[in-house]
């Protein structure tokens, strides 16, 4: 039999998968327009230099647009904690290519991010090499977790949907929250106030932006994320970051235990990488034009100006995947600038699978211009169902029947009283 995939690697998944059989770790990474890939381990006592660099062979270590290897567990198990790409193509603004082979990258796929002691911010805006001052990926297996749902839930009838959207941090971060202080702004903090939540008839939780942030944005509040894959490190009380992975799982199945069904807050539209003048951590150096819409001009980026900024090709179209089966949420809230299409809607449930009818995809409109209420902020939502159903989640005590005359898709209209 060809064993090809056990020299050479194999392009799925996406990210790093530990191999039993074999004893061994893959890599893959998604890249159309790279030229040339090199991969970086490294110890967790020098993130300043690799103990163990890998350089792909194109013939050899790429499917398509995927790289891809394959490294033998004893390498890794000789102390490799972190790893790293650096990813070299061309270099041409005007054509929406911002290659820099100087800089270390993010795997978009990573399950949890580091920050060495030396990380900033500034290293990676400029044109230098950001060596022992960007972000890592981190490598662990993630076997099986007992806290994983054993059952598949079914989602209540939205009429009957109460929503308490909150902030992870914020929510229990001071001590008037009464959660013990090692736990405050934790999700393990928000446990605890589930008998609070019940006592105010609250059955649904959305949850603010969870997905890892850059520490030196001053981005409170989540929405510029880093990476799609991987919780946000300082939300959990976890004694290893690949452990916050597990304590969020325990979280979602508190709340499901309680009768709570738990809605993630997305961004799509922008990450920590900015607009053009952003650092490169990830998305832009590893394939500017595959991870990002860019304007008509190639060097800008669509940075606000639409419902989605991301590229279809973007890793976070498996994020309906990879949430909806490891930790069982119901669905997706995002806020966007204007009223989403089918495109739009598929895109936040790519992925999913299509017998799974269980998925909220709820659309915040923050502005539009054919929905513009005098002296009245107006709120609308759209959720549908994956079988493209579409139905209205009553988000507040004033609720309305709308004709379909402004653009918005009919339905239930929630409007702030």
């Amino acid at each position: 039999m060809n064993n090809w995939e056990a020299r050479e690697g194999s392009p799925q998944p996406l990210g790093v998968s530990f191999i039993v059989s074999e004893q061994a770790w893959n890599f893959s990474l998604y890249s159309k327009h790279a030229a040339s890939v090199t991969l970086h381990l490294f110890h967790p006592d020098d993130t300043q230099r690799p103990f163990y660099s890998y350089h792909f062979r194109p013939l050899l270590n790429k499917s398509a647009r995927i790289w891809h290897c394959r490294i033998a567990g004893d390498v890794v198990d000789d102390g490799a904690r972190y790893y790293a790409y650096q990813v070299d193509g061309p270099h041409d603004p005007q054509a929406g290519h911002r290659f820099n082979e100087k800089k270390w990258l993010l795997d978009p796929y990573c399950r949890a991010v580091y920050f060495p002691p030396g990380f900033s911010r500034r290293a990676s805006i400029g044109p230098g090499s950001n060596a022992g001052k960007a972000p890592l990926g981190i490598i662990y297996d993630d076997p099986e977790c007992g806290c994983r749902m054993q059952e598949e839930s079914t989602l209540r009838h939205t009429h009957d949907t109460v929503i308490y959207e909150l902030h992870v941090k914020g929510f229990t971060q001071q001590a008037s929250s009464g959660v013990s202080a090692d736990k405050r702004g934790t999700f393990s903090a928000l446990v605890e106030k589930i008998p609070y939540l019940q006592s105010l008839g609250i059955n649904t939780v959305e949850l603010m932006p969870v997905f890892q942030f850059d520490p030196q944005e001053n981005d409170y509040w989540g929405y510029m994320p880093l990476s799609f894959f991987a919780l946000h490190s300082q939300y959990g009380c976890a004694a290893s970051l690949s452990a916050v992975l597990d304590e969020f799982r325990a979280m979602v199945q508190a709340f499901h235990q309680a009768g709570i069904e738990v809605i993630l807050d997305v961004v799509y539209n922008h990450t920590g990488e900015g607009n053009e003048n952003g650092p490169t951590y990830s998305f832009r150096g590893i394939d500017n034009t595959t991870y990002y819409l860019l304007d008509t001009h190639a060097d800008i980026f669509r940075f606000f100006q639409q419902m989605i900024a991301i590229h279809k090709a973007h890793p976070s179209l498996g994020r309906s995947r990879f949430w909806r089966e490891d930790v069982q949420w119901y669905g997706v809230g995002a806020d966007v600038d204007r009223s989403p299409d089918s495109h739009s809607l598929a895109f936040y449930l790519d992925g999913a699978s299509q017998d799974d009818r269980n998925i909220y995809v709820m659309i915040n409109a923050w502005y539009s211009a054919r929905v513009i209420l005098a002296g009245s902020a107006l709120l609308w939502c759209f959720a549908a169902r994956h079988s493209a159903q579409a139905m209205a989640m009553s988000l507040s005590s004033t609720v309305t029947r709308q004709r379909n005359t402004t653009g918005v898709p009919e339905g239930l209209v929630c409007q702030r009283p």
